[in-house]
């Protein structure tokens, strides 16, 4: 079985009364369209962390972000491409935005949301994917 590896950013603003909302993206693939937190692979001799930063930046044009303690957060799922079955590993930082101003790559995005904690586990598309945002959650 082929692994894969992608690294991403849990995005979080919280504007001047706390009220928190996180960034959700609707990426497309060749499987459909599937709501998530921006993630995206590292490039060669990249640290994970880099990798998470520089992708967020090109993929979402938001440079403006602090992580938030030290801690990761990682989902493991499998999908099938063509006859390969791939073993996918996404590793997530949770990190403050200062902006909600989103220049998205249209070639790779479909649309994208800011919600808050409560709406973004009605959209998100996946259990896994709903699971570390309620682990993230703590965090905050």
């Amino acid at each position: 079985m082929k692994k894969d590896f992608s690294y991403g950013i849990i995005p979080v603003y919280k504007d001047l009364d706390g009220n928190i909302e996180f960034l959700l993206i609707n990426q497309i693939t060749n499987k459909g369209s599937f709501w998530w937190f921006p993630k995206w692979h590292a490039e060669e001799n990249e640290d994970w962390l880099t990798a998470a930063k520089r992708e967020f930046s090109e993929e979402v044009g938001i440079d403006d972000l602090k992580i938030i303690g030290d801690k990761n957060f990682i989902t493991n799922y499998t999908f099938q491409e063509g006859k390969e079955k791939i073993y996918k590993t996404v590793t997530y930082w949770l990190a403050f935005v200062k902006t909600k101003e989103v220049k998205t790559q249209k070639s790779e995005l479909n649309w994208y949301k800011w919600a808050n904690f409560e709406n973004s586990l009605n959209v998100l598309t996946h259990e896994n994917t709903k699971n570390i945002l309620k682990e993230a959650i703590k965090e905050l």
